[in-house]
């Protein structure tokens, strides 16, 4: 591991303590890391799909974003 240090506002942090506890944060935020780069990797994988492949028809597009909500629904 390494050690590094991070800025965030106020609001930010008082949200992250509330939901990570005091001694939490640091797993909290490399899980929240993690996450948002998978998510950067995906869309990119998708753009590099979109570009070689062609957008998706409207109809596709629904459907996938009625199995997305389904799968990734809070």
């Amino acid at each position: 591991m390494e050690r590094v240090t991070a800025t965030f506002d106020r609001e930010t942090l008082d949200a992250i303590k509330e939901v990570a506890g005091p001694r939490g944060r640091s797993a909290f935020l490399q899980a929240a890391a993690k996450e948002h780069l998978a998510r950067t990797r995906l869309l990119r994988v998708l753009d590099e799909l979109d570009a070689e492949c062609g957008k998706a028809s409207p109809a596709v597009e629904a459907r996938v974003k009625a199995t997305a909500r389904r799968v990734f629904r809070p």
